[in-house]
């Protein structure tokens, strides 16, 4: 009799897959350099006016930045053939998400802390 219920485990593999190496250019840690610096210029502007929310999106932000560029890299190592501007492209439309959630956030937190010392 089969319970449809309580269907049979699924067979697992035993042996994973070998990983494999990410290969990077010069260009992609040329990109990584550049929005790394970017941020950083960004959060030391922000230094002035709240240094506590230039930390945190400092240290969100490389988060971000770290993982987007992983991210990008595994998904043109299966890709090789690209160009440059296509290895660039792919950086910076991985980042677009983030970018705008951590720079609303950014916005939203400022705005708080303006508006409560406005108010007190």
């Amino acid at each position: 009799m089969y319970d449809i219920y309580n269907p049979p485990p699924a067979p697992v593999a035993w042996n994973p897959p070998q990983s494999e190496r990410l290969f990077y250019t010069r260009g992609d840690l040329t990109c990584l350099a550049t929005l790394c610096a970017t941020l950083f210029a960004a959060s030391i502007l922000v230094w002035r006016s709240e240094p506590t929310v230039a930390f945190i999106t400092a240290l969100g932000g490389s988060l971000v930045i770290l993982e987007s560029w992983f991210t990008a890299l595994g998904f043109m190592h299966r890709r090789r053939s690209l160009s440059v501007k296509a290895r660039w492209t792919i950086f910076v439309a991985a980042l677009v998400p983030w970018l705008v959630g951590l720079g609303i956030a950014a916005t939203l937190m400022l705005g708080l802390f303006y508006v409560s010392d406005w108010l007190s």
